[in-house]
């Protein structure tokens, strides 16, 4: 029932999903960022909850005694449908957060452009730099940046995604 309700409303909400993604492909999606080191595995059209999608590994960026700050990109949707695309950089050594920053934006500027049709605005770069929460409309679609502190207080995550 849960399967027939989320198909349900993929299918009412895929016309402006795939509105916004220039080419919402499942397939063609995963493979954005594979010139960058971040191809997604192949597309699994069902995770068992109803979900689908696709995800990278991780992507080191720099180097640490421990571990390193990374870098990872998922794709996900219902069935054959590309609901959101999504950055996730993982701040491991904040100390190091400037190459980091600066890997995040190079990624985010490239996925934006292949995926949503325009480069990232003056206002999301800042937000990225920053690593606030917040949104913009950029080309045909959307993109939101969000920050998750960690509880141990060692780390940090910024979530940059695109619907």
């Amino acid at each position: 029932m849960k399967k027939l309700l989320l198909l349900l409303i993929a299918a009412m909400t895929a016309t402006s999903a795939s509105a916004e993604i220039i080419d919402p492909t499942p397939s063609n999606v995963c493979s954005l960022l594979s010139d960058s080191g971040l191809k997604g595995r192949k597309w699994v059209d069902d995770y068992g909850d109803g979900s689908s999608g696709c995800a990278s590994d991780y992507k080191d960026i720099g180097s640490a005694s421990g571990l390193a700050n990374n870098l990872s990109f998922y794709v996900t949707g219902v069935s054959q449908y590309v609901m959101e695309i999504k950055l996730v950089f993982n701040y491991n050594q904040p100390s190091q957060s400037s190459s980091a920053t600066k890997a995040l934006l190079a990624a985010s500027d490239k996925l934006s452009q292949r995926a949503l049709g325009a480069s990232l605005p003056a206002p999301v770069i800042a937000l990225i730099k920053r690593g606030e929460h917040g949104s913009a409309k950029v080309g045909k679609g959307v993109v939101e940046v969000v920050r998750e502190d960690w509880p141990t207080g060692k780390g940090y995550e910024v979530h940059v995604m695109m619907r």
